[in-house]
């Protein structure tokens, strides 16, 4: 057991004056030389095989003697995964680990009351894995034969519910304007593209043509001007860019409709 003291001693059967001579081995490494090796306080770090063999004959070893040193659990520790603040729902695994010899044979987990009241302390499993449905204070204990040992408390913090649909809302929110801006910017664009086409398909159909025949000056001015002379065809093209016309505008356009009337007229074309 830990703690305890041992007393290894060799011996050579054939010549006790040699009883002096020897040479101590731990795992095939000298640690000590004389007929006695003396381990006292014994710890984990003594757990081994020891030999022995002739300091002069090193081929010459003894049998093998194994010490196992036996100690309760140490080192008790609690992890926590994936962390010890989550959000309400998730999975959380409480996971209790010890060093002992033999190795632990039973777990317990506790859970305490938010007072942290050590007489309201409340078993909740026997696993080496725990799965808490909730947050709280938890501490695991590992006991083998020769002991046990408590870790410390861990706190578990889960996050409610609201403060997590808060979380969600805002990301949503944030989302959707940026969608709805997004889809504004677009809608605009293409409203100011139709209303461009348009427009051009509006002074497409405003465009006027008129067509009028020119005589030839050079022609005999007596009689009909324009029979039997050379006649001209003059096509011009009025482009308003407005639907509407201002009174000064359809002014001129009456004055040079009346303008190229009289012409035909007197040219008699």
């Amino acid at each position: 057991m830990e703690g305890d003291s041992v007393n290894l001693t060799c011996r050579n059967v054939c010549d006790d004056n040699l009883s002096s001579a020897f040479t101590w081995f731990k795992k095939g490494e000298p640690i000590d030389e004389g007929p006695g090796l003396y381990l006292s306080n014994m710890s984990s770090t003594n757990s081994g095989n020891y030999t022995c063999s002739l300091k002069t004959h090193t081929g010459t070893v003894s049998g093998v003697i194994n010490i196992d040193v036996g100690y309760g659990p140490k080192n008790t520790t609690v992890s926590v995964k994936p962390s010890m603040e989550v959000d309400a729902g998730s999975n959380i695994t409480l996971i209790c680990s010890s060093h002992a010899n033999p190795p632990v044979e039973n777990f317990t987990w506790f859970k305490l009351n938010d007072d942290n009241d050590d007489d309201d302390i409340m078993a909740v499993g026997h696993q080496r894995e725990f799965f808490p449905a909730d947050g709280g204070q938890y501490l695991c204990s590992a006991t083998n034969q020769h002991g046990s040992q408590n870790s410390s408390v861990v706190i578990l913090k889960v996050k409610p519910y609201w403060v997590t649909f808060s979380g969600d809302v805002i990301i949503i929110a944030s989302v959707a304007v940026l969608l709805i801006v997004i889809a504004v910017i677009a809608l605009r664009r293409l409203h100011k593209k139709r209303n461009t086409e348009t427009e051009s398909e509006e002074d497409i159909q405003n465009t006027d043509y008129i067509n009028w025949l020119g005589c030839d000056n050079n022609q005999s001015q007596e009689g009909n001007q324009c029979e039997g002379g050379t006649a001209e065809v003059i096509y011009t093209t009025i482009y308003f860019k407005n639907k509407t016309k201002s009174n000064v505008e359809q002014q001129m356009d009456s004055h040079t409709d009346e303008h190229y009337l009289h012409q035909c007229e007197e040219t008699n074309c």
